[in-house]
C-alpha cells in the first residue's frame, strides 16, 4: 500500500516495476500493477479531450468490376469475379475507415492521445432512389454517423479494376449537387469538432464556393482541417484550390494529383511540393503507391516506406491511408505516427475488394508490424520556401495558425 501511495502521488522515481519489486510476493506485485493501471486509466480519461471528426464530401454508390485489361468497344469482356457493389466514393471511404478504428483501437492508443475521437460523422448528400437508399442503409450498418438529406439521383461510379491501376465511369448526380444547404452545421461545427476532413475538392463543384468559409469557421472553433483535392475529372485542375491552402493543415494527396494540381512541368514531386508550401499550406502529405509516402512541412521532411502486398483492389486504398493518417495524426499530433498508420491502413486496403468495408483490425496491425517509422530529414527548399514567406504578401492567415504549427 505504501508502494502504491508513493506511485500513484508521484513521489520520488517509484517506478511500477519498483513497485512489484519491493512488494512482497507476486499477488502484492499484482496488486500494485492493477491499482496503478486504475489510476492511469482514470487520469488519461479526465486529460483527454473527447471530440468528433467530420468528413464532408463526396458518397457514391460503386459497382467494381475486376478486370485484367479494359474492354474494347463492340466487344464483351469476361471477367472471372462477381460483380460487386458497394457504397463509395472518397469521403465515405474514409469516414467508414475512420470510424472503424475509432471503434476498434481507441481503447489501446489511449495513452499516447492528446485528443480522442468517439464518433466520425459523415456530411453529404444522398439520392432519393432505389441507389441512394441502398448507399444509405449500407452504411447505417458501420459505425458512421450519417447526416445527409436525400434529394435527386444518386450518383454512381462503375470501377474497372485491375492489378495496377484502374479506371472509372460516373454519374456524378448527387455529389456534383451537394453544396452548404445540405450541411447540418449546428452538428459539423461546434466545440465538440476536433477536425474537419474535406474530401473530393474536384468532384464536389457545388460546395467550393462555401468551402473558405466552412473552413474559418471550424478553425476558430478550434478544429483542424484536413483537405484531399481526388482528380479533376474535367482535366482543367484550375488554381483555385490553392487559395484555399493557407486555411489547410494538411493537405493529402497523390503524386500524381500534386503535380498536376499544381502545373509544374515535368515529375519535379520537390518543386510541386514547394508550390504547395508557399501557399502556406502547413503539411503536404503525398501518396506514392508501392513505395509509401512522404511528409512535407516547411522545416521537415518524412520519408515513409510501407509493407509490400498482394493486390487484390486498389479501389479505396488513398482513402484507407487518409483515415489512417488522420487517426494518427489528429489524436497523437505526430506526422510520424500518422504515416505509420496511413501506410498501414493502405497496405491492408489493397487486400480486400471495395474501399468501404472497415478494415480487419488484424490486417492493419500485421501491415503496421511490416513497417519501418519514417525517416525525418530536412527538406533541402525549406529555406527557399521561408524566404518567400516572409518576403511575400500573402493570405491572412486565422488566428490559431500558430497553435496548429505546434501541434504539428
Amino acid at each position: 500500500v505504501r508502494c502504491y501511495r508513493m506511485a500513484s502521488s508521484g513521489g520520488g522515481q517509484l517506478t511500477l516495476r519498483d513497485a512489484a519489486l519491493v512488494t512482497s510476493g507476486v499477488v502484492g506485485g499484482a496488486l500494485v500493477s492493477y491499482l496503478l493501471q486504475r489510476r492511469d486509466k482514470r487520469l488519461h480519461s479526465h486529460e483527454v479531450a473527447r471530440k468528433s471528426i467530420h468528413v464532408v464530401g463526396d458518397v457514391y454508390l460503386d459497382m467494381i468490376a475486376k478486370v485484367s485489361s479494359l474492354p474494347k468497344w463492340d466487344g464483351d469482356t469476361l471477367i472471372e469475379m462477381p460483380i460487386e457493389t458497394h457504397p463509395g466514393g472518397s469521403a465515405l471511404n474514409t469516414a467508414i475507415q475512420l470510424a472503424s478504428l475509432i471503434e476498434t483501437r481507441n481503447r489501446d492508443d489511449l495513452t499516447m492521445m492528446r485528443m480522442r475521437f468517439d464518433k466520425c460523422v459523415l456530411h453529404s448528400l444522398v439520392g432519393d432512389d432505389v441507389y441512394g437508399r441502398l448507399v444509405t442503409e449500407r452504411v447505417r450498418q458501420t459505425p458512421v454517423v450519417l447526416s445527409a438529406p436525400s434529394v435527386g439521383g444518386q450518383g454512381v461510379c462503375i470501377c474497372l479494376s485491375g492489378s495496377d491501376d484502374r479506371a472509372f465511369v460516373s454519374y456524378r448526380g448527387t455529389v456534383e449537387r451537394l453544396c452548404e444547404r445540405d450541411l447540418d452545421k449546428s452538428i459539423l461545427i461546434s466545440e465538440k469538432t476536433g477536425h474537419v476532413h474535406f474530401a473530393a475538392y474536384y468532384d464536389c463543384t457545388g460546395l467550393q464556393e462555401a468551402m473558405p468559409a466552412l473552413m474559418q469557421e471550424a478553425r476558430a472553433k478550434g478544429a483542424t482541417i484536413s483537405l484531399v483535392p481526388q482528380s479533376d475529372q474535367s482535366g482543367e485542375w484550375k488554381t483555385d484550390l490553392q487559395d484555399l491552402l493557407y486555411l489547410v493543415d494538411v493537405l493529402i494527396a497523390s503524386e500524381e494529383e500534386v503535380l498536376m494540381m499544381t502545373h509544374v512541368e515535368g515529375s519535379d514531386l520537390d518543386a510541386a511540393i514547394a508550390v504547395l508550401l508557399e501557399k502556406r499550406c502547413k503539411l503536404v502529405v503525398v501518396t506514392r503507391g508501392k513505395m509509401g509516402a512522404i511528409a512535407v512541412s516547411l522545416t521537415d521532411r518524412w520519408e515513409q516506406p510501407t509493407k509490400a502486398r498482394q493486390v487484390v483492389d486498389t479501389t479505396g486504398a488513398g482513402d484507407a491511408f487518409a483515415a489512417g493518417f488522420l487517426y494518427g495524426w489528429c489524436q497523437a499530433g505526430d506526422v510520424s505516427n500518422g504515416l505509420i498508420y496511413g501506410c498501414a491502413c493502405g497496405a491492408a486496403a489493397v487486400g480486400q475488394m471495395g474501399g468501404s468495408h472497415p478494415l480487419p483490425p488484424e490486417e492493419i496491425s500485421k501491415c503496421m508490424l511490416g513497417i519501418t517509422p519514417a525517416h525525418v530529414l530536412t527538406p533541402h527548399h525549406a529555406g527557399r520556401i521561408h524566404h518567400l514567406h516572409t518576403s511575400q504578401s500573402m493570405p491572412t492567415a486565422p488566428s490559431d495558425t500558430s497553435s496548429a504549427r505546434r501541434r504539428l
